[in-house]
């Protein structure tokens, strides 16, 4: 059995909504834990220094984290659970990258308050609790993340590569390979294409819309407005084709 611990060092994460499915269930609990253990190492300076034990809300669905310390200073738990506090602040009031959190833990944080906005009504509300006060995650509470890391300038422009990796959980999207560089671009797309993406699977496309660049350039992201299939070796012309053609 566990040593009492104080709910002072506890960090709660509670969700709300109609329907919410257990892939938006999941993916919350998953990232919350993911983003804590993070900060919790960089203010440690050691991984497995905090254990975060967890127990359940009744009538709802929300957990507890509450963070005991293993072997180092009795006020390790406390300063952890401050130190995330404090970032959570930072983010949401866009005053400065906040200490201890790593860009792993920025984008974890980024994850978790992006989740209400993936396009269903099923979930309303992701907040974190620490003793008394609250704190809604949504999508514009932690748009300053975009902000820290250097999230790209956008343009419309056009992407060409092979259509591969199709995701259909949370936001529809699939990965582009870039022709130039190799590297996976990621493609969002609504229902009006749908049809036509599942056609283009492992095939070569050509995709139009607003993508958004890194820093160094290189794209990062598209929203899809038009998606066009090139045709495969066989479908294209011959060279005997193309000189009958000339001759015409």
């Amino acid at each position: 059995m566990s040593k009492k611990t104080s709910k002072k060092n506890t960090i709660r994460l509670e969700i709300s909504g109609p329907k919410i499915t257990a892939d938006k269930f999941t993916r919350s609990v998953r990232t919350f834990f993911d983003l804590i253990n993070d900060v919790a190492t960089d203010v440690a300076g050691e991984r497995g220094a905090i254990e975060w034990i967890v127990s359940v809300k009744p009538g709802s669905i929300g957990l507890c984290a509450t963070a005991e310390c293993v072997n180092g200073s009795p006020q390790l738990g406390s300063r952890t659970v401050k130190v995330f506090e404090n970032g959570i602040k930072a983010i949401s009031k866009r005053t400065r990258r906040p200490a201890h959190f790593s860009d792993n833990a920025l984008k974890k944080l980024f994850e978790l308050g992006s989740i209400v906005g993936l396009g269903d009504k099923g979930l309303d509300h992701v907040r974190i609790g620490i003793e008394k006060s609250w704190n809604e995650l949504s999508p514009a509470s932690v748009a300053y993340v975009d902000e820290i890391l250097g999230t790209p300038s956008s343009a419309y422009g056009t992407i060409e590569g092979e259509l591969l990796a199709l995701k259909l959980k949370g936001r529809l999207n699939f990965s582009v390979y870039d022709s130039f560089t190799g590297k996976p671009i990621r493609c969002f797309f609504g229902d009006e294409i749908y049809n036509d993406v599942i056609a283009a699977i492992r095939k070569r496309v050509s995709v139009y819309g607003l993508i958004r660049y890194h820093k160094n350039g290189e794209p990062a992201s598209i929203e899809i407005e038009e998606l066009s299939v090139f045709p495969s070796e066989e479908e294209l012309p011959s060279f005997s084709d193309m000189t009958g053609i000339l001759k015409d």
